[in-house]
């Protein structure tokens, strides 16, 4: 029963050994910091905080805030194509969303807060076409 095993990953290993030695084609890697050269990264944090209605359900005034702050972050980069890039490309999107509970001397009032990070894949315009 041993001896099968070792032959059975000496004859896997044989296998693997060719793809392994084989090269992988370049592919950018945004999140290990390597850049493509012409691109560079951009970083936005935002936060949105809205009061909460008592009158409505909570979960669905989340995913209302939620689709609030995911408008925001796709806009960041029509703002950048705007101002100072050709091309622009969201790589990676965070978001957290909390309902705070503050207390009053009335009683409380609640908010939902979603923050978060859009970092962007950016291909700046050339120098000479920058306002």
């Amino acid at each position: 029963m041993k001896s099968s095993a070792a032959v059975l990953a000496c004859l896997l290993a044989c296998v693997a050994l060719p793809a392994l030695s084989q090269e992988l084609a370049r592919v950018p890697n945004f999140y290990a910091g390597q850049r493509v050269p012409g691109m560079v990264n951009v970083q936005a944090t935002m936060s949105l905080s809205v009061p909460v209605d008592a009158d409505k359900e909570t979960a669905e005034q989340i995913n209302a805030a939620q689709k609030g702050f995911y408008i925001m972050a796709g806009g960041q980069c029509d703002l950048i194509l705007q101002t100072l890039a050709e091309s622009c490309q969201i790589t990676n999107l965070t978001s957290n969303a909390d309902l705070i509970r503050y207390p009053r001397g009335d009683g409380q009032r609640n908010d939902i807060t979603v923050r978060g990070t859009v970092t962007m894949a950016v291909k700046l315009k050339d120098a000479k076409q920058n306002p």
